[in-house]
């Protein structure tokens, strides 16, 4: 009966995903603000994919300009940028949806630096980042998170993560935005554009969305990310050939998932690969000789469609990895000059099924030959020292990893930072008896993780968040558990603290020497208009500071008027709305935005 009741219940909130209603206009209720000290630079600052001697920086510039635009990064040793020590030029546009990534070079190895941007005599937030170490590295730690849907809650994980400034850089394991339709459980949280987002628009505004987000903003501003994609960034139980939340309304999967990634790279602070649009998300990232960070892509590139039939997922030729990034992962664990091999992984790699039948097969259970061969590799090759970091099930686990009786490697899996988990009708406690490999499990509170590594042991210490109903940071210490040097398996500890020391965390707001100029009024701003050029129509992203009847008035160049479309009555904060254009004949036009008192121009392309 118990053990009835305990499938029953996991079946249940494995298969769990959040019910959204038909896109609806949601224009009385509030959405984000802007912090006009931040203009034009809204959405803040990010770093990422940290090497010893490199680093991404990244912005986005909110602007009325459509074509080129130019401007100056610089990077600095202090907060006054008094020791800058590179700076150079950059050039974005429309075709980046105005973003900005520069890949750093020629950094000092296991420093902290400061970055910001300078466009039009304006500042960008200062950002804080920080180079991987080289040779002998004594202590890593690490922020492990995932499954951030912005409708379900408050950010405040990512805020204690920040503020507690103890960590190296930020692991984030998917889930960073979400596809739904609005339709969230938090008042003011809702999702932006309101409809499912299938088109590089959907997809470019709904990042835009979480980016203005005040506490995701102030942890990408203090920290490097470490990122791979899960399913939501594309959409649900998505494989490389589809996703169970795509049918053929929604177009050609190739092309939804090309939009997904195409807004992926562009808003994320990851490096780009060699070959253009080739958007490949495994690589590894070095720390000295103590640690690699081995980020796998389970999700998209190699994964065959989910199945839950016993046969298929037995067939020794099923793949998740897919042939290339298998031989890959292969020889990163067989790198003897790295102690611990550190696998960044979306889906829970340890068993969880009961009598033969696997309880949720879009996890490894469901690719089982896959998985075998990373542990036969491991045997074959007496590998030591592999940790697994998981996401995805909105749960916190810590796993010791077997082949038959034989450890291969531990596993963490974080809880999510605001995503649903669903109620689960048995503890934990009973859960670990009746799966004697998991030594910690918690079914319903949200959190995130830290990883400290040192030449003794890695550890993984669960942390978790009072409320995601309203703003608090109120966080409490779950459990830690750790495994040895060469023991692969997980023993229960006390709380880890830093070995080494941090600088203050950056500035909350802009600085610079010859100071900020007075920001525009942002009583009314335009943060978009997707897609420019555009064939019938486009739809515009704007912020008012207070409720307002809002017009969109087009004007060819010889400044007639040509179009008047009354958006109606907007809440303050961020909204969209759909511009008919299908009237016009293709040409330039200037996009008037006028809420009455104020307005805000654009130009934008009408194409055939």
């Amino acid at each position: 009966m118990l053990r009835n009741l305990y499938l029953t219940g996991l079946l249940l909130a494995m298969a769990l995903v959040p019910f959204f209603s038909q896109a609806q206009d949601y224009a009385s209720l509030k959405r984000l603000s802007l912090d006009t000290a931040l203009a034009p630079f809204y959405h803040g600052v990010a770093s990422g994919d940290p090497l010893a001697d490199a680093v991404i920086i990244w912005t986005r510039i909110t602007t009325p300009d459509t074509g080129v635009i130019s401007g100056v990064w610089y990077v600095a040793t202090d907060t006054n940028f008094q020791n800058t020590i590179d700076s150079g030029p950059f050039s974005t546009d429309g075709d980046k949806d105005f973003t900005v990534k520069i890949d750093v070079q020629g950094l000092q190895q296991n420093t902290f630096y400061y970055y910001r941007f300078q466009y039009n005599g304006r500042y960008s937030l200062t950002g804080r980042t920080k180079t991987a170490p080289t040779g002998n590295v004594n202590n890593l730690r690490f922020g492990v998170v995932s499954c951030s849907d912005y409708e379900n809650g408050y950010y405040n994980a990512y805020a204690h993560l920040m503020y507690r400034n103890d960590i190296d850089a930020v692991i984030h394991l998917g889930d960073y935005i979400y596809e739904y339709a609005v339709g969230g459980a938090v008042p003011g949280r809702e999702h932006e554009p309101v409809n499912e987002i299938t088109t590089l628009s959907d997809y470019r505004g709904r990042f835009s969305h979480y980016h203005l987000d005040e506490q995701l903003r102030g942890l990408h501003q203090n920290y490097p990310f470490i990122t791979i994609w899960d399913d939501h960034e594309s959409a649900n139980n998505s494989w490389s050939g589809g996703a169970e939340n795509h049918d053929a309304g929604e177009g050609l999967w190739e092309d939804r998932l090309d939009n997904s990634k195409t807004a992926y790279f562009e808003w994320m602070p990851i490096r780009d690969q060699a070959a253009p649009n080739q958007f490949r998300g495994y690589r590894t990232i070095r720390y000295g000789n103590l640690a690699n960070i081995i980020v796998i892509d389970t999700r998209i590139e190699g994964r065959e469609e989910e199945s839950s039939d016993n046969a298929v997922m037995a067939d020794p030729n099923r793949t998740m990895l897919g042939a290339d990034q298998a031989d890959w992962l292969e020889l990163q664990l067989q790198d003897t000059t790295i102690q611990w091999k550190i696998i960044a992984n979306q889906v829970m790699m340890a068993p969880l099924s009961l009598a033969g039948t696997v309880l949720n097969p879009d996890q490894w259970d469901g690719y089982r030959a896959e998985r075998d061969r990373i542990y036969n590799n491991i045997i074959d090759n007496d590998i030591d020292n592999m940790v697994v970091l998981t996401g995805d099930i909105h749960t916190a686990w810590a796993n010791n990893l077997l082949s038959g009786a034989t450890a291969v490697g531990v596993e963490f899996v974080t809880t999510s930072i605001t995503s649903s988990s669903g109620n689960f009708p048995v503890s934990g406690a009973v859960i670990s008896n009746l799966l004697p490999h998991v030594q910690y499990v918690d079914l319903t509170k949200r959190g995130y993780l830290i990883l400290d590594v040192n030449a003794t042991k890695a550890q993984g210490d669960f942390y978790a968040v009072n409320t995601i109903a309203t703003i608090d940071t109120t966080t409490s210490f779950q459990e830690g558990w750790y495994t040895n040097d060469g023991d692969n398996t997980l023993t229960q500890g006390t709380p880890t603290t830093a070995a080494n020391t941090y600088p203050p965390l950056a500035p909350k707001m802009p600085t610079g020497p010859v100071g900020i100029q007075q920001p525009q009024s942002t009583e009314l701003v335009l943060l978009g208009a997707f897609p420019n050029p555009f064939h019938d129509k486009f739809v515009v992203q704007f912020y008012l500071e207070n409720a307002a009847s809002v017009n969109a008035i087009i004007y060819d160049l010889a400044g007639k008027q040509v179009s008047v479309q009354d958006l109606g009555t907007r809440t303050e904060g961020v909204n969209l709305a759909n511009v008919d254009g299908s009237k016009l004949p293709a040409g330039n036009y200037i996009l008037v935005m006028d809420n009455g008192t104020h307005t805000y121009r654009k130009q934008i392309v009408k194409v055939e």
